[in-house]
C-alpha cells in the first residue's frame, strides 16, 4: 500500500468511524458537487490515492440491482458494470478504500472505516465484478466492544493490570476453543484427511470452510464448518484454487492453475470428499460462491502464504 497523499491523510484524520453523514456533509468533506453524490457509487480524485465507495443495501426498484451484503465486518460488494477502475486500484493495492453504507435511499450514510480487499473476481464490461472486503477498522471496533463487555466484571479502579490479565485469559480461552474445534473436527472426519485419507495427525489441518474472519462466533467453533486436510489440499482450498460440490463432494479445479501444475501436484478431477457430514453443505456452498475462483487480495495472499 502506498503512503496516503496529504489529502487522503486529511480524510483519514477527519472521518469518524460509525458516524452518520448526510450526502451534503460528505459532498463538502470530499469536495465534490452535491448532485454527483446522488448518482455515483464510487469516487476517486485525480492525483490522490483514495477510493470512496457508497453502498445502499436496499436498492430502488429502478436502480441497477447490484447484490451488496454486509456480514459482520466483511462486505460483499458488486463492482462497476463498466470502467472497472475501482477493482483495478483494489487489486493493485495502491489506494486507501473508504466505505460508507446506508440501509435505504435518501437516508444518511454510516462510515464503516477503511477496507482491505480479501478477494476479488473481475468480470468483463457489462457484468459487475465481485469483491469481498474486510472492514478492518470496523472489525477492530467490534472486537474492542466485545472485549469491553467481557471486562465489565473488573472494577474501574483495577487499572491496566486487570486489563492485561483479562487479555491473557482471553488468549487462553481462544487457544482452548481452537483446540476443542480441532478435536471435534478430527472426530467428525474420522481422524483422516477428507480427500486422501492420510491419517498422520501431525500433518492434518483443521481448515475452516467459511473462513474465520467471515464466520460468526458460533460458526468459528462449529465442527461442521471444517475440513480435515493434508497440507497441499488445505492451501489450495484456502486460496480458492479448489472447492467441493456441496451436493456430492466432487472436487472443482480452478483454471488459474495450469494442467501441468495440477499433474505435478497429483490433483485431478477424480478426487472427492469421502463424505459430507450433515450440516456441512451450506458451508461448502459458501466456499463455492465466495472463495472458489476468486483472486486473493494482495494482503490476504501474503497472509495465507506466510502462515
Amino acid at each position: 500500500m502506498n503512503s496516503p497523499t496529504p489529502y487522503t491523510q486529511a480524510l483519514i484524520n477527519t472521518l469518524v468511524l460509525e458516524r452518520r453523514y448526510t450526502s451534503e456533509e460528505l459532498a463538502y468533506l470530499i469536495a465534490v458537487a452535491p448532485e454527483s453524490m446522488l448518482r455515483r457509487g464510487v469516487i476517486t480524485k485525480a492525483g490522490e490515492n483514495l477510493l470512496i465507495i457508497f453502498i445502499t443495501l436496499e436498492k430502488r426498484s429502478d436502480a441497477t440491482p447490484y447484490k451488496d451484503r454486509l456480514d459482520g465486518s466483511v462486505l460483499h460488494w458488486e463492482g462497476q458494470m463498466r470502467g472497472k477502475h475501482a477493482e483495478r486500484y483494489m487489486s493493485e493495492a495502491t489506494h486507501e478504500v473508504f466505505v460508507f453504507i446506508r440501509e435505504q435511499p435518501r437516508t444518511p450514510y454510516t462510515y464503516y472505516g477503511r477496507a482491505i480487499p480479501i478477494r476479488y473476481r473481475i468480470h468483463a464490461a457489462g457484468t459487475p465484478s465481485q469483491v469481498e472486503l474486510n472492514l478492518y477498522e470496523y472489525e477492530e471496533r467490534l472486537a474492542s466492544l466485545g472485549s469491553y463487555s467481557r471486562n465489565t466484571m473488573a472494577s474501574d479502579n483495577e487499572g491496566p493490570y486487570a486489563l492485561v490479565q483479562t487479555e491473557k485469559r482471553q488468549s487462553i480461552l481462544a487457544r482452548t476453543a481452537q483446540g476443542l474445534y480441532r478435536e471435534k473436527a478430527l472426530k467428525l472426519w474420522n481422524y483422516e484427511c477428507a480427500v486422501t485419507q492420510v491419517q498422520e495427525p501431525k500433518i492434518l489441518i483443521a481448515s475452516h470452510i467459511k473462513p474465520w474472519r467471515e464466520s460468526s462466533d458460533q460458526e468459528r467453533v462449529d465442527a461442521r464448518n471444517s475440513l480435515i486436510l493434508s497440507p497441499t489440499y488445505d492451501k489450495l482450498f484456502d486460496l480458492g484454487f479448489i472447492s467441493f460440490k456441496p451436493e456430492n463432494g466432487k472436487i472443482l479445479l480452478s483454471s488459474a492453475i495450469s494442467s501441468r501444475d495440477w499433474e505435478k501436484l497429483k490433483v485431478d478431477d477424480s478426487k472427492e470428499l469421502k463424505m459430507i457430514p450433515e450440516g456441512t453443505e451450506h458451508y461448502l456452498a459458501y466456499h463455492f460462491t465466495h472463495i472458489f475462483g476468486f483472486t486473493p487480495g494482495r494482503m490476504m495472499e501474503e497472509e495465507l502464504l506466510t502462515f
